[in-house]
């Protein structure tokens, strides 16, 4: 994780698969055109997008200009030449959208699959707090003049396009619209897209979601369980570079492990809701019975209560506060108590479960948590702490969010040709490859990791593919001939 400089090489390794040839250049090409489209609604007036896009008054079926907080700027336009209703989503410009995207409580959030009108599956899973409220306020303004547009133009189809924290809110308002039945048909194009759920629902969301990842690009990476694991990494490697702390590393190593092993579980511990006294069977079990009524969760309890982590994460000594979710109306309570680690539970029973976790999982000797946190930390500093990271789709307690959907990711490396420089496109060449998710677990420090970000970026390295693609086409085409 703390490995800094050229770090391309690790998207396109074997377990990635690179997209050539055509398909590959229209694919591109179709995304650039969407992704130039978002640029001018996020950063142009909004006359000057409609003019961009070919659009006219009547093709605005409604538009929310001034963002606030979990409610961001968004607009839903009817495209007649694509034959598509387009919902654009702004990422976080002004501070009310940033606060959003600070609210990073994972609450639960769970996707009915729909066959046919009738319910197939639900995917159980957690999404992040801000871009759910979001998504939730969206999804009730856009449904009843989408409904009214489907049902007029019944061949067009559905896309909802996002950058950044704009890309995370699509993408989980696109699992919401597409338990209607007039919107089933509705599919994503996230750019840059902040992690912003869990790594099942994640999953579920291939054929629906498009997200696309520029270079070293960080924010797909970024959540609170890998900030916490790159800040105990890079503590955990000062130890080792000192010789005279290694006495010290066996106590640090099992601290650490405390801090991370409550941190991680504080989540997970829920309200009691029933009669039961098992936190975890008050989420899955109504969940399976009562799939319907989870749909339409209480939002303005949310709201509030994001708001309080939007505090939590500007205070940092909160730092042990503990945080509960109540899964039945899907809002967060905050509880400090003086810096211990403890949460209220209606049953009284949560509390000794989560500590009685921790304790078994924090018995290892100072000798065993030293040789294992120098190995660990070996490991990760060398990027060869991939197997580790496989299983961390598997611990449901980690809360640990990913981007959506399949994602596609542009890698830049050094060209093939060993002629010195005139300019810096020359200098590199640009291949696209669909990677594994958990590639995104972990954040990978470069030195253009925020630049790479940005939309005009983003652009740029899309052209910069487009003509790689294209002299790839000639010449396998010429290839061919011969």
């Amino acid at each position: 994780s703390c490995a800094q400089g050229n770090l391309q090489h690790e998207y396109r390794g074997s377990d990635c698969l690179q997209l050539k040839g055509h398909d590959a250049h229209t694919e591109v090409a179709y995304l650039l055109e969407h992704l130039k489209l978002c640029m001018f609604y996020s950063k142009n007036r909004f006359s000057e997008f409609l003019k961009f896009g070919g659009y006219s008054q009547e093709d605005v079926l409604i538009h929310k200009s001034r963002a606030r907080l979990m409610q961001p700027s968004f607009v839903l336009v009817r495209d007649q030449k694509a034959k598509c209703f387009l919902l654009f989503i702004r990422g976080a410009i002004s501070p009310r959208e940033r606060l959003t995207a600070a609210s990073s409580v994972e609450v639960p959030f769970h996707h009915i699959v729909l066959n046919e009108g009738q319910i197939d599956n639900v995917i159980l899973g957690y999404a992040h707090c801000g871009m759910l409220a979001a998504a939730r306020w969206i999804s009730n303004l856009v449904m009843p003049p989408l409904r009214n547009a489907v049902r007029e133009f019944p061949d067009y189809q559905i896309k909802v396009i996002g950058h950044s924290m704009g890309a995370g809110i699509g993408a989980i308002l696109t699992y919401i619209l597409r338990e209607h039945y007039d919107f089933t048909s509705c599919t994503c194009l996230a750019f840059g897209p902040a992690a912003c759920m869990t790594w099942e629902l994640a999953e579920s969301g291939k054929d629906f979601i498009t997200s696309l990842v520029n270079r070293d690009d960080v924010v797909p990476a970024l959540s609170k369980v890998a900030m916490e694991s790159l800040r105990s990494e890079v503590m955990v490697s000062s130890k080792l570079d000192d010789p005279q702390d290694e006495a010290h590393l066996g106590l640090f190593a099992k601290i650490s492990q405390r801090v991370a092993f409550a941190k991680s579980h504080m989540l997970s511990i829920s309200h009691s809701t029933g009669k039961t006294a098992d936190p975890d069977s008050s989420i899955s079990e109504p969940l399976l019975k009562e799939a319907v009524e989870i749909t339409q969760p209480e939002e303005n309890g949310l709201k509030i209560d994001c708001i309080h982590e939007a505090y939590f994460v500007a205070n940092p000594e909160q730092d042990l506060s503990a945080v509960s979710v109540d899964a039945s109306a899907e809002r967060v309570i905050l509880v400090n108590n003086d810096g211990d680690v403890s949460v209220e539970s209606a049953a009284g029973s949560a509390v000794s479960a989560s500590q009685g976790d921790v304790e078994s999982n924090a018995t290892l000797d100072s000798e065993q948590a030293s040789s294992t946190a120098k190995e660990e930390a070996s490991q990760n500093l060398n990027g060869s702490g991939k197997e580790k990271q496989k299983e961390s789709p598997s611990a449901p307690a980690l809360r640990q969010l990913f981007p959506p959907g399949r994602i596609i990711h542009m890698v830049a490396q050094p060209s093939p040709d060993p002629n010195p420089g005139e300019g810096t496109s020359s200098k590199e060449a640009i291949s696209i490859y669909e990677t594994p998710r958990d590639l995104y677990g972990r954040i990978r420090l470069a030195p253009n990791m925020i630049d790479e970000h940005y939309m005009p970026s983003y652009i740029s390295t899309m052209e910069l593919l487009l003509e790689q693609l294209q002299s790839d086409n000639i010449v396998s085409r010429a290839s061919d001939d011969l």
